[in-house]
């Protein structure tokens, strides 16, 4: 129902209506605000929770057998390149490279046409196909031995003597050579297809595309040039495992900084993290930093073990730091040891430890975050419910405001009736 202002009044109706409505919808506006105040909560304990999940890969990565056993693979010289696989194995060799793999490559001048019946035979590995040709000229026999489809491409050149039907294998390889029977005119081999062959000592190896694999186990090696006395070797990757450490340290880092912004207190009764006095981030921050102050524990009367000889310590402002040339140096000392104090011990506890955050069921962040989403839900339930009051308190308002206008309206018709009778009377 419209209001109409001041008709009879002189009031403003719907300013007065206006400033009711916001005093009746003050407990719905606070519910609002409430609702905004949680779901800030909810993305910062989102945010801590990824934080906590990067903490986890990092130290999954670092229990990981082969991360420990993955090698890294060097070659002697640029005509040769090696890769490592993930079950790559440390060693060495060497090897000659021969000779390079080649494709197979034939050529024939003059016309091209078949000599007869309008067909060519292709032989490939002792398999021969028929090609029926649908013209009988050069391009014609190009067309049907490409549309064929049998591994062997053909294109008409023009050179300066003149057309040159050429045929060349798709693959290299020995295996990749063919013969072409059924032309006019004769067909010449350019190119011989070949396999690749490297010579260690009086052993011959060959490949048809020039990629040898397992010769050292795990290794992948690519010759591309004829060389002799070529060493490819491989050797445990120590810079990947102190990447992995690198990465680990990172990712705690990141997250006590984040715990500190999110949690820290305001000053003056205002700003502050959405999650300041919350105990479970500062529990948090608290087992990130004591899992490097307390080192690794070695069991019941036994003393805990320090991580600063491998490179690992806090410094005076609640920072990890990392000390990679310690962690080479102890890898280098005693590779077995390193991996049992990281593997089992530190990176073991930030495993558990983030986990027992995170987990999808039951993670301390998860139930946190479940329960604002509980909140938020409930209290979104209860500011639904206002909409449904304030709407009817405002239509009970403007029928009141109305209802005054018409019995004032009334009033002053009665009372200038009224003026109007008493004028009328005479004078005594």
């Amino acid at each position: 129902m419209a209001s109409v202002d001041g008709l009879v009044t002189g009031l403003d109706t719907t300013s007065i209506i206006s400033q009711l409505m916001q005093l009746e919808a003050m407990p719905q506006t606070r519910l609002k605000n409430q609702v905004s105040a949680q779901q800030t909560v909810q993305s910062s304990y989102q945010a801590i929770n990824a934080r906590m999940m990067a903490v986890r890969n990092a130290a999954q990565a670092l229990t990981t057998a082969t991360t420990w056993q993955a090698v890294t693979a060097t070659s002697s010289t640029d005509a040769v390149t090696a890769s490592a696989g993930a079950t790559g194995q440390a060693g060495s060799t060497t090897f000659d490279v021969v000779r390079l793999a080649a494709a197979h490559v034939a050529t024939s001048t003059g016309s091209g046409a078949p000599a007869a019946g309008g067909s060519i035979d292709l032989t490939i590995g002792g398999k021969t196909t028929t090609i029926t040709v649908g013209t009988n000229t050069a391009q014609g026999v190009a067309d049907a031995v490409n549309n064929a489809k049998l591994g062997v491409r053909a294109a008409v050149l023009n050179t300066t003597t003149g057309p040159v039907l050429q045929f060349s294998a798709q693959t290299t390889g020995a295996a990749s050579a063919f013969t072409i029977t059924g032309l006019t005119d004769p067909v010449v081999v350019q190119t011989a297809g070949a396999d690749a062959e490297i010579a260690v000592g009086a052993h011959r190896i060959t490949s048809a595309d020039n990629t040898f694999k397992d010769l050292i186990p795990g290794v992948t090696i690519k010759v591309n040039k004829i060389e002799t006395g070529v060493t490819v070797s491989s050797a445990p990757d120590v810079n990947k495992l102190a990447d992995a450490m690198q990465a680990l340290v990172t990712a705690i880092n990141a997250t006590v900084t984040d715990i500190n912004t999110k949690s820290a207190p305001g000053t003056g009764g205002k700003g502050g993290g959405a999650l300041q006095a919350d105990s479970l981030v500062r529990s948090l921050r608290g087992e990130l930093l004591s899992g490097i102050s307390s080192g690794i524990d070695k069991g019941a009367g036994v003393r805990p073990e320090s991580l600063a000889p491998i490179g690992v310590q806090l410094d005076r402002y609640g920072v990890v730091q990392f000390d990679r040339e310690k962690f080479l140096a102890a890898y280098q000392a005693d590779p077995a040891k390193l991996q049992s104090t990281v593997s089992t011990g530190f990176a073991k506890t930030y495993e558990t430890m983030a986990n027992r955050a995170t987990n999808s069921t039951d993670g301390r962040i998860t139930q946190a975050i479940q329960g604002v989403q509980t909140s938020v839900r409930r209290m979104n339930n209860e500011i639904f419910a206002w909409d449904a009051r304030l709407t009817a308190k405002k239509a009970s308002l403007q029928r009141q405001y109305s209802g005054l206008e018409v019995a004032l309206g009334k009033l002053k018709d009665q009372s200038s009736w009224l003026a109007g009778q008493l004028a009328g009377l005479p004078n005594s």
